[in-house]
């Protein structure tokens, strides 16, 4: 496995958040976390970051214990984080926002300026463009671009289907097909089951802080009473 949790316990203040999440990711795997708003989607990626350290419970990439690790030390070792909101650089160009990605990773790989680009021509198209500039489709490109130049093993993307049209989400499937077939393994939160079945293998079903239902996408898809109680098409 390339990422466990287990027993997983994160608080907010005096707010009991995830209450004993346990999931696992197999090497090369793109895996949904789902569930609808403010169900601990969010916090769990956070948690596997150390932005939200767990209270209680692991947290193991590659097989090493990072639990409670400092973000950067997170990313160092190979997991990119791209949040909900995006967080690109407003005042930087899109290459700028690109490169400074390159400059503070220590990792070396497959993904470059130019990978980025090809995967994303509007990006090129754009390089020039100050982040402030840039659509919400265009940011999501961006976030999930500058990601990739840390050249991960491991990408933790928060609802990266929300908000767009649907052909920019269908070409983000076919994104996020060209970015496993390089190697790189994905976690996903997002409420779109239909975008999830097809890009993912397993999903992670959270209610209310905790693993509710596992399996594969298949079978959540064709699992109505599953849908109706916790989900949304």
């Amino acid at each position: 496995m390339i990422l466990e949790l287990s027993r997983i316990d994160t608080y907010y203040g005096t707010s009991h958040i995830l209450q004993g999440v346990d999931l696992s990711v197999r090497e090369g795997e793109v895996v949904a976390l789902l569930g609808r708003n403010g169900v601990g989607k969010t916090t769990t990626l956070r948690s596997i970051m150390g932005l939200s350290p767990p209270r209680r419970g692991s947290v193991r990439f590659s097989g090493r214990e990072i639990t409670g690790r400092p973000p950067y030390e997170v990313a160092r070792s190979g997991v990119a984080y791209v949040p909900d909101d995006l967080r690109i650089f407003p005042d930087l160009t899109t290459e700028e926002n690109l490169e400074i990605a390159r400059r503070l990773s220590p990792r070396k790989g497959y993904w470059n300026r130019d990978r980025v680009f090809d995967l994303f021509p509007k990006l090129r198209d754009l390089s020039g463009h100050r982040g402030m500039n840039l659509s919400g489709g265009e940011k999501k490109m961006l976030g999930i671009g500058r990601a990739l130049m840390a050249n991960p093993s491991l990408i933790l993307l928060d609802e990266p289907s929300e908000g767009l049209a649907p052909l920019v989400v269908a070409n983000l499937v076919e994104v996020l097909a060209t970015i496993r077939g390089q190697g790189v393994t994905i976690l996903l939160a997002d409420q779109n089951l239909k975008f999830c079945r097809r890009v993912c293998n397993r999903g992670y079903i959270l209610e209310k802080g905790a693993v509710r239902h596992s399996g594969g996408m298949e079978e959540i898809w064709a699992d109505e009473e599953i849908i109706r109680k916790y989900l949304v098409l």
